[in-house]
């Protein structure tokens, strides 16, 4: 008797335990399968059958929670390409998030676009907005071209930088003499 009694308790505590496990592991496995992870990541994008930019990075990790979002802790790397595929820039950051609802990329720490004229542009802030295509900074922006070298706080350029705005310039500028152009 004492011993069936002894059973039924163990299966009843049992019973109890595995309820609250079950439970505690369904919840972990929720929160786990909302993450994607993948390393050595090389993805190529086009739009209108024309490939347009080539993404390399160590690794990555995609969250499925909304909103949903790409991040790279470790670093990035962006060829983007003209219409013959010859690559017109190329942009690097130690990290970087993309917003897959909104489209919006926020790359950070040690931010470097250098495009085929030999331009050159350093800052630790570089955001896209994809309703106005801009790229925007508020922090500090240093851009070296084959000529000058330009400083300021907040910077706004278009999607390929041939058009750029440093909001607040500092430092030496050199113009050139419209004379000298003909």
């Amino acid at each position: 008797m004492i011993g069936k009694r002894l059973i039924y308790l163990c299966i009843a505590l049992t019973a109890v335990a595995c309820e609250n496990d079950i439970q505690a592991v369904m919840e972990f496995d929720s929160k786990k399968a909302a993450v994607e992870n993948g390393t050595d990541i090389e993805a190529i994008f086009s739009q209108n059958g024309k490939v347009n930019a080539k993404l390399m990075a160590p690794a990555m990790e995609r969250s499925l929670d909304k909103p949903s979002y790409v991040k790279f802790k470790q670093g990035l790397k962006v060829l983007m390409f003209n219409d013959t595929l010859g690559v017109e820039s190329t942009l690097t950051a130690d990290t970087g998030r993309y917003m897959e609802d909104e489209g919006a990329i926020f790359l950070s720490k040690n931010v470097v676009v250098v495009n085929k004229k030999g331009d050159r542009l350093n800052t630790d802030e570089l955001n896209w907005d994809p309703k106005k295509k801009v790229f925007y900074s508020t922090k500090e922006v240093f851009i070296k071209t084959p000529t000058d070298s330009l400083h300021g706080w907040g910077l706004i350029a278009n999607e390929d930088f041939t058009d750029r705005k440093i909001i607040n310039v500092s430092g030496p500028i050199t113009v050139q003499d419209s004379l000298s152009m003909q």
